[in-house]
């Protein structure tokens, strides 16, 4: 009788200890993983939502990447008439992007003057190639002499031994050229710009899609390109100041107030405002043939970026 009670109270301690130990369980918080995805990676921030009940998945539409500037500056010529501010433009820029929009030094690649060879800039584009990824985006800034032909409807960069002799255009670099490196290159956003004569050669005249959502925009590709002009002369300006062209365009990057800045309003702006005030036909327009799928270059604030990545 007395091995029957104490097996009976043995079964109870057994029950009312399995059921404390659940009880204890169910208290403490449930193991959570977070996950945060840009395009190409994940991320496991598991550690940041200990106590909550649930998974949380944070999609990262529009991820930063790093922001990268190719600078073909010319202001002296062997061959060519010299100009007055490709050099103090391009400057200009760069200045502007740095403090306003996070672009660093070490992500900055410069050619001025007689260092603006074609081998020099095929060997920029091809570190650019290694550099880049999907997530990054690159904005290309050429400022000097540039030439059509006609014969052959096929323009030119003009370096700084460009000839002026029969057969000349050997010496320059096509915009074919142009147009294959930046067809290789990795870049999430490209962003071309080129004040120069007859620059409009380069790109198409068509605007391309519009009105998608921004945050869409902004994660696919896109190649765009601006001009100071069509196929045509343009103005270099007065010594010491700026191209109108980069006179516009500085100046709505350096009094811009928006977070996120997109660069058809850019184009719209400076479009705008060199058909008022000059007689050049400035284009904004995407490239054709070298990866564009819809997309759109952003100018992020520098502060805005801060509070992106904190």
């Amino acid at each position: 009788m007395k091995n029957t009670f104490r097996f009976w109270i043995l079964c109870l301690v057994f029950v009312f200890g399995q059921s404390y130990l659940q009880a204890q369980n169910d208290l403490k918080p449930k193991e959570v993983k977070v996950v945060a995805k840009s395009d190409s990676k994940t991320f496991d921030i598991s550690y940041l939502n200990a106590g909550n009940s649930e998974d949380v998945d944070l999609e990262f539409v529009a991820a930063e990447g790093k922001n990268y500037l190719l600078i073909i500056a010319v202001d002296k010529y062997k061959f060519w008439k010299s100009l007055s501010n490709p050099v103090k433009d391009a400057r200009d820029l760069k200045k502007v992007l740095m403090e306003k929009y996070g672009f660093t030094q070490d992500h900055v690649l410069e050619l001025y003057n007689e260092e603006a060879t074609p081998d020099n800039i095929r060997d920029q584009f091809e570190s650019l190639k290694e550099k880049g990824t999907d997530l990054d985006n690159l904005l290309i800034y050429y400022s000097g002499h540039g030439y059509y032909d006609p014969s052959f409807d096929l323009g030119y960069w003009v370096p700084s031994e460009g000839r002026t002799s029969q057969n000349a255009t050997a010496s320059y670099i096509p915009n074919d050229n142009i147009r294959n490196y930046i067809k290789v290159l990795n870049f999430r956003h490209i962003l071309m710009v080129a004040d120069a004569c007859f620059s409009g050669s380069l790109f198409i005249s068509e605007e391309g899609k519009r009105g998608e959502e921004k945050e869409k925009m902004e994660s696919i590709k896109s190649r765009w390109g601006m001009s100071s002009g069509n196929l045509e002369l343009v103005s270099d300006g007065e010594k010491g100041k700026n191209s109108p062209f980069a006179t516009y365009f500085v100046k709505y990057l350096q009094e811009n107030l928006e977070d996120r800045l997109k660069v058809s309003k850019v184009m719209e702006y400076v479009v705008k405002q060199m058909k008022n005030t000059t007689n050049q036909n400035p284009i904004g327009a995407r490239l054709s043939g070298v990866g564009d799928e819809g997309g759109e270059f952003v100018f992020v604030l520098q502060g805005a970026k801060e509070a992106t990545d904190k």
